[in-house]
């Protein structure tokens, strides 16, 4: 007989950030979203290179170390800890929907003797099974753009996802035989385009997880290549990323796969001009809208660098638009707009995403400013990981009490910086740290191609006095993505006022 226990334990899983640079995907097109993505992730640091990612003690202990360094899953005892309900939000071709499905990990280790039934109980291998689970549900992120039934409906997981481990038995023959299978269930909001959404009712979608993501890329290993990824960008580092073993010729079977039924609850999005943002707030008791716009090279400051000549369109635009120029360096400008008797301070810089001066002029433009805007490489999460800038400037970092808004424009934002922030925000009178933040991220990856035009038509949106609709301000960022779309969207909007 299997033995299945049920265990209460509930695990808070992050993605992990593996600390690369992540180029901004070109187009949102398969062949190109490869190339873009990839280039980084080959330039950055790998992760997991040099380990042989075989099944033994060692590999497995130097495996999720390597993918949690800076992540540890909190583990509650509690089982009925849910995170609150998620409120309204806005997207002009994207959809928000709470995703739930169960699924299974199969696990091999060497180091536990107990039962199967007590495996869940040893902190040693909750902890690694923990971190594995979240291992796997890493690719997604290549399931959701790279997987057939997604390439043309591409979505992205939140950084806020629930894991609730069910039980634990042992596998009894077949190639997984002496593994052990670890249930869990899954709770997330997902971002996906709205061609996938249509309906407003409950969805059900089906996908494919590796059921053991240690091994799963040796799996796609023919004569040395990968056969289940991108032909260029083969190496394990970026696998989870682009992944697809529906490619022709690629070996993973569905031995090799467990398949996910999920089901998807759309949430509503809110309409017709129903939200605005807090204009009467956003001077923070000063005479100047003050806005932080920071825009990161794609590798290097030359004159073709498309982060460079983004910075420099972004620039050109604002001056055209009737922005007076007061600062203007190659790298450094600043830039005052005059509407309504209000001012508008741009503060504008051409930086090193990897830099330390990054760091701390990231930091300083979200402690300080009324409006941050970033535009460039998120880094897998890491370019503006709260806990990497607060190393930077050697104290945690801390956000005012006032109104702010932050548009995090780069490769899968939402995915990174949303909930994160939002967290960073709470207080005894705003929980959920929407009060006083509103945030606009991208779904998909964000094209330096038409970054300049994107930014400033938010920038002037805010600037210029009109005092547009939230729903307003995401359809002209939406019509300036035109074909190139990020699935950009705002959130935290639910509780912004109904008028102007």
């Amino acid at each position: 007989m299997k033995a299945k226990v049920v265990f209460g334990l509930t695990i808070v899983l992050v993605p992990v950030f593996l600390w690369m640079t992540t180029h901004k995907n070109a187009t949102n097109s398969p062949t190109d979203f490869r190339d873009a993505v990839a280039e980084d992730l080959m330039t950055g640091v790998a992760a997991v290179d040099g380990f042989n990612l075989s099944v033994n003690t060692s590999d497995i202990n130097a495996f999720v170390d390597a993918q949690s360094t800076t992540i540890t899953p909190d583990i509650s005892e509690n089982s009925s800890a849910t995170k609150p309900p998620p409120g309204k939000w806005y997207g002009s071709d994207s959809r928000q929907a709470i995703m739930q499905f169960t699924a299974y990990l199969l696990y091999k280790n060497y180091t536990y003797t107990g039962p199967v039934s007590g495996i869940l109980s040893d902190p040693k291998q909750r902890k690694y099974i923990s971190r594995l689970i979240d291992w796997q549900l890493k690719h997604m992120f290549g399931v959701f753009t790279t997987h057939p039934d997604f390439v043309n409906n591409p979505g992205v997981p939140s950084s806020a996802y629930t894991v609730n481990l069910l039980g634990a038995e042992n596998v009894r023959g077949g190639h997984y035989a002496n593994y052990t299978k670890i249930s869990y269930s899954y709770d997330d909001i997902m971002v996906f385009s709205k061609s996938l959404l249509s309906g407003s009712g409950p969805q059900r979608i089906k996908f494919v997880l590796p059921k053991d993501p240690v091994t799963i890329y040796k799996k796609g290993l023919a004569d040395g290549k990968n056969l289940c990824t991108d032909e260029h960008y083969n190496a394990e580092t970026d696998f989870w990323y682009f992944w697809n073993p529906y490619q022709r010729g690629c070996p993973i079977d569905d031995e090799d796969l467990v398949t996910v039924q999920a089901h998807l609850k759309p949430i509503d999005i809110t309409r017709g001009g129903d939200t605005y943002p807090e204009y009467t707030r956003l001077y923070g008791g000063g005479e100047a809208l003050q806005v932080t716009y920071l825009a990161s090279v794609n590798k290097n400051f030359e004159d073709e660098d498309a982060g460079k000549q983004n910075f420099q369109n972004a620039f050109l635009r604002l001056c055209a638009a009737g922005f007076e120029v007061t600062m203007d360096e190659p790298y450094h400008k600043r830039l005052s707009f005059f509407a309504d008797a209000k001012r508008t301070s741009v503060d504008m810089r051409l930086m090193d995403p990897n830099s330390w001066e990054f760091g701390e002029a990231a930091a300083h433009g979200m402690e300080t400013a009324d409006i941050f805007l970033y535009d460039g490489h998120s880094g897998l999460g890491g370019n503006l990981n709260i806990t990497y800038l607060s190393q930077i400037i050697g104290r945690p970092l801390t956000l005012p009490k006032k109104y702010q808004i932050f548009f995090f424009r780069g490769c899968s934002t939402y995915a990174y910086y949303n909930s994160a922030y939002f967290e960073l925000k709470r207080s005894d009178s705003d929980p959920n740290g929407t009060k006083n933040l509103d945030i606009i991220t991208t779904g998909i990856g964000a094209s330096f191609i038409v970054g300049a035009k994107t930014d400033v038509d938010f920038l002037t949106s805010i600037a210029f006095g009109q005092r547009p609709s939230w729903q307003t301000i995401i359809d002209t960022i939406n019509t300036a993505e035109g074909r190139l779309s990020a699935l950009t969207h705002v959130n935290g909007d639910e509780d912004n006022p109904r008028t102007p």
